[in-house]
């Protein structure tokens, strides 16, 4: 029988959530100037890319609705079926490139194999391109970019050269290329990107820090339950032409690059940060398309859906997915560039104050433990108060080569799931900074709108910060008072029913008891948002929460109130600490 692994649960999330309309796989573009060799890119995937072991394992799906998933070894592996090459037809020029892309990139990829896939594609511009694709089950955006990173070099001296067969000795080792060349990548691969990653969203109240405090007893904290309340009793995003009805047929441009040191520029003038800048600059461009489009975006916002990487920057690669969520509100409908900048500014600074990344990751993990058509509805639940995902992943501040070759371009699009049709990336690469735009053909036919509307606005605002001023312009000073970074609020009470309505502590060791006990509290919360009222309500005497099984729980609710006798206790915990956390605030 083949080696299995069990599959985390965080992972396996990343399946549930795929389907015809959104493929959860990441899209990454790497554009060479000069032709590559086919033979020369399978060998250096062999002896890089698979000394990770995911890379040759499938996805073995449980028989139950509860059963586990596990990694499997392939026991038919064959690199070469996972590499590909293409020639580019005439002229092969950009449109034809991102027309390809674009024919590709909702194809479903083969679960019976490893899920990832590489093609080479010639005669683009005189040069060569590789477009890799990985399922998120695999690893997170952060981990990829690491991975995909320690297939490069620093210089065409350092690329990886094949020893001739008859000095290949034994059996494959799987660890000649951490003993080798290789090693050396990965290890510089990790530290690539640190300065913009201490500037981005992925310090947002060192959520990391946040999680270790779960697993030690931060259990139902008054910060906790308000960020539940909210996630609960959000609201649908604006009407704009973000949103609609999805086709299975996707569109990607990507940006003309810009200078890092012009977007630094920018930030030092304003007292922002970079990926302030970058948010506001991509806001613009949205407003600029709706404008566009004939869509008035005066007095509407749009909700975007933002991954936060939760690994901390010193870490080895490892696979997986270790990512939160947040929710960042993206103010279109503010027409002057700097009073734009200055409100994203403001909402990024009250995320980061908020512990909302440590209960999304938790939930996240959450449905890959209860039924698959729980998970399906909470999914679509997420997904249908949001009109797009916006990523921001740090890469290397030097360009590199790949098999001797020099990497001009990085490109990824991220994926988006359920009813969202729109993901923007930002990523840095070599000094630059590129965005690449996917977009469902339904909704926006044309991304290569938002990414000139991109320049155009960046521009503008790298224009105002040239003014020729003796000060600085800086963002409005925050309120007195206003709290630097949100504490985390222990809480004495921990109190979980199960199914047969028995009172049960959650193991506060055991990250999957956090999760399982917050995505009940997160539904119970749902649902007494979501209760019918007495006059349409058929069983209007019947306990209103529900069980983690995602059923309405079968007894009768106490006298005045929506729940027995046993719910009702625990929805008096949730309103006691958010009174609590309102005295504190």
């Amino acid at each position: 029988m083949a080696r299995r692994e069990v599959m985390s649960s965080v992972d396996r999330s990343w399946l549930l959530v795929d389907g015809p309309t959104n493929r959860m796989v990441i899209n990454g573009l790497w554009i060479f100037d000069e032709p590559l060799d086919y033979p020369r890119l399978v060998r250096t995937l062999a002896e890089r890319m698979l000394s990770f072991r995911r890379f040759r394992q499938r996805v073995v799906e449980p028989t139950g609705s509860l059963g586990r998933a596990y990694w499997e070894d392939d026991p038919h592996f064959d690199l070469r079926g996972h590499v590909r090459r293409i020639a580019l037809p005439a002229p092969g020029n950009r449109a034809v490139l991102e027309e390809l892309i674009s024919s590709m990139v909702s194809d479903p990829l083969d679960t019976s194999k490893p899920l990832w896939e590489f093609y080479l594609i010639e005669n683009y511009n005189g040069g060569s391109a590789i477009l890799g694709r990985i399922h998120h089950c695999i690893a997170d955006g952060v981990a990829l970019v690491s991975v995909m990173l320690s297939l490069t070099d620093p210089t065409p001296e350092d690329s990886w050269q094949a020893p001739p067969a008859k000095e290949r000795k034994g059996g494959w080792n799987p660890l000649r290329p951490l003993l080798r060349s290789a090693a050396k990548t990965i290890n510089s691969a990790v530290g690539m990107g640190e300065a913009l990653l201490s500037e981005g969203m992925e310090t947002l109240s060192n959520p990391s820090h946040l999680l270790d405090l779960a697993g030690q007893g931060t259990w139902l904290a008054g910060k906790t339950a308000g960020v539940l309340g909210k996630l609960a009793l959000m609201t649908s995003d604006d009407r704009t032409v973000f949103k609609g009805n999805l086709s299975v047929t996707k569109h990607v441009a990507w940006s003309e690059v810009i200078a890092l040191d012009d977007v630094k520029l920018v930030k030092n003038r304003t007292g922002t940060t970079v990926n302030d800048v970058l948010v506001a600059v991509l806001t613009g461009a949205l407003r600029r398309y709706m404008l566009s489009r004939g869509d008035d975006p005066t007095g509407k916002e749009i909700r975007a859906m933002v991954p936060v990487n939760i690994r901390p920057i010193t870490d080895k690669i490892e696979l997986g997915n270790q990512w939160a969520l947040i929710y960042l509100t993206l103010p279109v409908g503010i027409e002057d560039p700097l009073d734009r900048l200055f409100e994203v500014k403001r909402r990024m600074d009250a995320i980061k104050r908020s512990p909302e990344a440590l209960i999304t990751y938790q939930i996240i993990a959450g449905l890959g433990l209860v039924p698959n058509e729980i998970a399906n509805k909470i999914k679509e639940y997420f997904a249908s108060k949001a009109s797009a995902v916006l990523t921001n992943v740090p890469g290397p501040q030097q360009k590199l080569y790949f098999g001797g070759s020099l990497i001009d371009k990085m490109v990824f699009w991220v994926p988006q799931s359920g009813s969202i049709g729109l993901g923007l990336s930002i990523l840095s690469y070599g000094g630059e900074v590129t965005v690449g735009v996917i977009a469902d053909d339904h909704l926006v036919p044309d991304p290569q709108g938002i990414v000139e509307g991109y320049r155009a606005e960046f521009d503008l605002l790298h224009q105002l910060a040239l003014l020729p001023d003796t000060e600085e312009i800086r963002p409005p000073s925050p309120p007195e008072g206003t709290i630097p970074l949100a504490k985390t609020i222990l809480s004495e009470e921990k109190v979980i029913l199960s199914d047969n309505g028995v009172e049960a502590e959650p193991d506060l060791r055991d990250p999957e008891s956090v999760s399982e006990a917050l995505l009940a509290e997160f539904l119970t919360l749902k649902a007494e948002a979501d209760r019918p009222s007495e006059e349409t309500d058929p069983e209007p005497r019947r306990c209103h929460a529900q069980t983690r099984a995602g059923e309405r729980c079968q007894l009768r609710s106490q006298p005045n109130s929506y729940y027995c006798h046993l719910h009702q206790g625990r929805v008096a915990v949730i309103h006691h600490d958010e009174a609590q956390n309102e005295n504190r605030d």
